[in-house]
């Protein structure tokens, strides 16, 4: 059993009446999107309050779909005039792109993602070129290859 769980009681707290098919469908749906993006969440090594945090994010886009489509279409027109109001909501995605990164934020959060890193200590006030530089000839082209270090020249220094 995954350590995310919700179930559809979860729902009907917030949202009284939802069949509870549905929910469980909705809960499906969205338990298998969420997997895509953070598949931690199906880990059982997932603490309580990651495990909540998901729960949280994953309540909210379930309530969100739930809601979409709903409002209404309204038009007012006066003499050569209209104005439209559309209220309702669209589903365009499961996730908002903000949800999609809180999700994927809890599994890695705190741990070390091994990727490379470096502080550039030196800095850099422009290239220079080397004396006998095809550059410093007046040619429109580097012959010592400070162009491609983007500080100092590579050959001929």
């Amino acid at each position: 059993m995954p350590a995310v769980t919700i179930t559809p009681a979860d729902l009907e707290a917030i949202v009284p009446g939802i069949p509870e098919a549905k929910a469980n469908a909705m809960i499906e749906d969205a338990l298998a999107m969420a997997e895509l993006v953070a598949p931690c969440i199906a880990s059982d090594d997932l603490t309580d309050a990651k495990a909540k945090a998901a729960k949280a994010i994953l309540r909210g886009a379930i309530l969100r779909w739930h809601e979409a489509g709903q409002g209404g279409v309204s038009q007012q027109t006066a003499l050569g005039f209209s104005q439209t109001m559309d209220t309702r909501q669209t589903r365009r995605g499961m996730f908002w792109p903000s949800e999609i990164e809180q999700l994927q934020k809890l599994c890695s959060a705190g741990e070390d993602d091994g990727k490379a890193w470096a502080y550039d200590t030196l800095g850099t006030s422009g290239v220079r070129h080397a004396d006998i530089c095809a550059v410093n000839f007046g040619a429109l082209y580097c012959s010592c290859g400070a162009v491609l270090t983007g500080m100092a020249p590579l050959w001929e220094d």
